[in-house]
């Protein structure tokens, strides 16, 4: 009997938590995520992906085309992979199923609170209120007494004005909706902000300059701190590649061609941002029939690219999956019922305890507080540009209120394998390492997206500084491309030296041409070889020269004739 192999898959509905799945040792990635997909009746799943690892703490999605086990080497023997949105979907509205745009729901409010969609104040409270409606329906006086909005953690280190706004706007403005079309309302806020589907990769420019890539269905978008400074939609990126520890991006911006350089802090965080890049173009170029640049992609489901990543070295991508706009396509056919699901607990942490002076004064509409400089100004809900907010970015508050609350902060893609197995009261400890945001006072502090590329470190710039494993790993490399090199050229002297000894009549020659060593060498390899070679090309003309030339000739006299 085939050895099975144990995977456990983090769910993004924190009801169901994790399901274990047992695989064969040759199955494929997709095996795993068509498991995740069935657990949670989910037909379109390819919005949906994978995501591990490695020893080095560097985190990959996982290829549905190849061997799970070779993907995950290192980090078992019982293997971790986290279920997440890998795309997010240009048109919420498009996706036919609730289960499906409940799972998108789930997603955009963990990125809510941990820093990775970012947004002003206002949009934070309506974001808070419309989650609190899907959780507890319509306000009742009865039930929801004042301060229920600090029991839900929308963002951490939430201010009591934002709690109170939240009430607000909950008790006012959202009566009558169902969870469904709350759900829905939060989606539709989310889509409009700049950060939707966001997920930071650092990187340094050409000055030495902290920026975050961000991959969206609109394109390349890269900020500094919280401003967007750039985007190339995706039809106007050429070429992405990768060399070393630099991103390559060429595209055409006023029908001028550029080329950016972008420094990233080790290698294989490079090779991941470049995949990364290469795999969001495949699936959302596609959406409105783009022309694919002719080294890019074709219509095939299964297509190579090679990247440069130096002299003998490269990496080949392969897109194996659809692309949105099949996607939604085979969404459009789905013929189902829509299956029942029940939806997640809301995350609830103790009520905090109120002051009489809090517990009296009435809800106002401002979001000043004692130490906390708030400014009122409510953010564009639009993609083109993010206004400087009063945001930092803080790991997550390890203390916990309570064991619920601990496992909803599930380590979000930060999920280490490999290196955290120490038992604490016989289970598994978790490594907590999301990067949140808290609003609160900052004054010249530049605002700093998470840390995508590595689980340690997150607010730390990436360090340009080589490891010595990194070091000798270079000069290994270079020590051989020398030899390499070396070997060829001396080849080429040796073959060319030996034509033009043998086949020249200069008279400087001739006592080499006398010597026994090379009359011995003449005779027992170079008379071979050109005996080789010449009857190779006289069977190379009398197959396909000659054959060639007389059809080109009949062709040529056809054409003649007939003008005759």
């Amino acid at each position: 009997m085939e050895k099975q192999l144990r995977c456990t898959i983090k769910l993004l509905d924190d009801q169901l938590g994790s399901i274990t799945v047992e695989f064969p040792k040759d199955a494929k990635g997709r095996y795993l995520l068509n498991k995740a997909c069935e657990a949670q009746s989910l037909e379109e799943k390819d919005y949906f992906g994978l995501r591990y690892v490695d020893g080095e703490k560097q985190r990959h999605w996982l290829d549905p085309t190849k061997s799970i086990a070779k993907q995950l080497k290192g980090t078992g023997p019982h293997y971790t992979c986290i279920f997440r949105v890998k795309y997010y979907p240009e048109d919420p509205g498009a996706v036919r199923e609730e289960i499906t745009r409940y799972q998108l729901f789930l997603q955009l409010k963990r990125d809510l609170f941990h820093g990775r969609l970012l947004c002003s104040i206002d949009d934070a409270a309506w974001l808070g209120a419309y989650i609190i409606q899907s959780n507890l329906g319509d306000y009742d006086e009865d039930d929801h007494e004042p301060g229920y909005g600090d029991s839900f953690e929308i963002i951490p280190r939430q201010p009591e004005k934002l709690e109170r706004k939240m009430e607000e706007i909950h008790e006012m403005k959202l009566k009558g909706q169902p969870p469904s079309e709350a759900e829905k309302n939060f989606i539709t806020k989310a889509h409009a902000l700049a950060t939707y589907g966001v997920d930071p990769h650092p990187v340094r420019d050409i000055y030495g300059t902290q920026l975050y890539v961000g991959l969206t269905y609109r394109g390349l978008s890269l900020f500094k701190g919280n401003q967007l400074i750039q985007n190339f939609p995706w039809p106007d990126i050429k070429k992405l590649s990768y060399e070393g520890r630099t991103f390559f991006v060429h595209a055409v911006v006023d029908e001028k061609k550029v080329n950016h350089g972008f420094r990233v802090a080790t290698s294989s965080a490079t090779k991941h941002l470049w995949k990364c890049a290469m795999e969001h173009q495949a699936f959302f170029q596609r959406l409105a029939g783009e022309r694919i640049p002719r080294r890019g992609f074709r219509r095939g489901s299964d297509v190579s690219i090679h990247s440069s990543g130096g002299f003998f070295r490269g990496s080949k991508f392969r897109f194996s999956g659809r692309t949105q706009k099949e996607a939604l396509e085979t969404s459009q056919s789905l013929s189902r019922e829509e299956p029942p699901f029940a939806r997640s607990p809301p995350l609830i942490r103790p009520r905090r305890v109120r002051s009489c002076k809090d517990a009296n004064s009435p809800p106002s509409d401002s979001l000043e507080d004692v130490g906390l400089q708030l400014s009122d100004q409510s953010l564009p809900s639009t993609p083109e540009k993010i206004e400087e907010l009063p945001l930092t970015f803080e790991k997550a508050p390890s203390e916990s209120t309570t064991g619920s609350n601990q496992a909803l902060l599930d380590s979000e893609d930060m999920v280490d394998a490999m290196n955290e197995r120490n038992k604490c009261n016989g289970e598994e400890r978790e490594v907590i390492e999301e990067v949140t945001v808290t609003y609160q006072e900052q004054e010249m502090t530049e605002c700093k997206l998470p840390n995508n590329n590595h689980v340690d470190g997150a607010m730390s710039a990436p360090s340009h500084r080589k490891t010595k494993q990194e070091e000798k790993k270079s000069w290994s490399g270079v020590v051989m491309k020398l030899m390499i090199c070396s070997i060829l050229l001396a080849l080429i002297l040796f073959i060319l030296t030996s034509i033009v000894l043998y086949e020249s009549s200069l008279p400087a020659f001739e006592p080499v041409r006398q010597s026994p060593v090379s009359q011995n060498f003449e005779s027992a390899y170079y008379a071979p070889s050109r005996a080789w070679v010449v009857s190779g090309y006289q069977q190379f003309t009398n197959t396909c020269y000659e054959p060639t030339k007389q059809f080109i000739s009949a062709q040529l006299q056809m054409i003649s004739n007939k003008f005759d």
